[in-house]
């Protein structure tokens, strides 16, 4: 299990749960298992997404002041 405390700040947990609405230790549960990204840098996110307009692989996803990216990836309900 990855310890997350060291790249995740718990207001940088409370202020995108208010944007997903879930709660910080969803938040957690969710960065733990690699269903929610944490991406330090903006290029980071780009890497991997690239540049759209809109991006419908994403349920949603929020940039902090900070730079950091959270992303919460869309779920295959047919699974």
């Amino acid at each position: 299990m990855e310890n997350i405390s060291n790249g995740v700040h718990i207001g940088e947990l409370i202020a995108v749960s208010k944007v997903f609405e879930l709660n910080p230790f969803q938040m957690v549960t969710l960065i733990e298992k690699g269903i929610l990204e944490v991406f330090e840098t903006k290029e980071a996110f780009l890497a991997k997404y690239g540049i759209k307009e809109t991006y419908d692989e994403l349920e949603d996803w929020c940039e902090l002041n900070n730079g950091k990216i959270f992303t919460k990836p869309k779920v295959d309900s047919s699974q």
